[in-house]
């Protein structure tokens, strides 16, 4: 049997998750005969790049470890994968309120990743730290944010960034908010560079810089930066699982592990806090709020085609 479906686990997770959730799986699945994988480094596209020209269940693996993913994928695997699944226990209210779970059950969320501020307090000077996302949109940050993207050299275009940021931007503002949000941007950096430079003075510093919540916490100087919770919700992307209810009973241990207390405690630890268990209440900020583009949304619309032409908008803009 080749391709996709002769797994019963294939996932894919944020790179800085891929070796404590590998771990995790390896303890949980000892003795069961599953074929599992977590893909790492330059594995991580080609298997899903596959699954997408795949019209039947049957073809893919028993189960799918993903974060939702701004691109065919969410569409098609979303309508081919059948629901069902059930809703985490002990549900963080702010993962509640945001819309997290999938109502139709196809999407089973187990953690979520989340976009945040880090601001750098001496080049801020006399501005105050940005609360909510339109405000950098405004001429209070023009030139000085930084978000995450990497390129070879200055000659080419960018190759890797963070398009759910500008996607989030465009559903939320539109052509024009994404017009301002790129006279705001001085840079687009490696997000663990960025945090690395924050408050030290470095010339490619930046007073805001977007980066996800674990990145922002690892950042060294905290005498001098701070990490900002947006008031209006940190935007969140949610990470999950997709099942084939023929093969549930077996992944029953997967199921077990992913959202049990061991692994809760090491998202928590990590920034990609779990949405519900036990050790979801204590992960998230006191009063955090989240954004999330909804079920209903994502279901309705090319989200692809959508997060391209955020892109376009942004770079044709920018520039840079």
């Amino acid at each position: 049997m080749s391709g996709p479906g002769r797994w019963d686990l294939l996932g894919r997770v944020p790179m800085p998750l891929r070796r404590p959730v590998r771990a995790e799986l390896e303890r949980a699945l000892r003795g069961h005969d599953l074929a599992w994988s977590v893909l790492m480094g330059g594995a991580w596209d080609a298997p899903f790049d596959e699954m997408l020209a795949l019209g039947s269940a049957d073809d893919l693996p028993g189960m799918v470890i993903t974060s939702w993913a701004p691109d065919a994928l969410s569409a098609h695997l979303l309508a081919t994968y059948p629901g069902g699944a059930c809703p985490p226990a002990e549900l963080h209210p702010a993962c509640a309120e945001a819309g997290l779970i999938d109502p139709l059950g196809c999407f089973s969320v187990f953690a979520v990743f989340l976009l945040v501020f880090l601001v750098d307090r001496r080049r801020l000077g006399d501005r105050p730290p940005p609360r909510c996302w339109s405000d950098l949109l405004g001429p209070l940050y023009r030139g000085d944010v930084v978000f995450g993207g990497w390129r070879p050299n200055d000659r080419v275009p960018f190759t890797d960034y963070n398009q759910f940021l500008l996607l989030g931007l465009f559903e939320q503002f539109g052509a024009e908010g994404i017009r301002a949000f790129a006279a705001s941007v001085k840079a687009l950096r490696h997000n663990v560079v960025s945090a690395k430079i924050a408050g030290s003075g470095h010339p490619d510093g930046a007073a805001v810089t977007v980066l996800p919540w674990m990145q922002a916490e690892m950042s060294p100087r905290r005498d001098r930066v701070a990490v900002v919770w947006p008031e209006d919700g940190a935007w969140a992307m949610p990470i999950g699982t997709m099942s084939r209810p023929e093969r549930r009973v077996r992944l029953q241990p997967v199921f077990e592990c992913l959202s049990g207390p061991t692994l809760g405690r090491v998202l928590a630890r990590n920034c990609y806090p779990p949405v519900g268990g036990a050790a979801a209440q204590a992960a998230f900020p006191a009063q955090a709020r989240l954004k999330w583009l909804g079920w209903d949304h994502v279901r309705a619309h090319d989200m692809a085609e959508r997060t391209r032409h955020a892109g376009r908008l942004f770079f044709d803009s920018w520039g840079g």
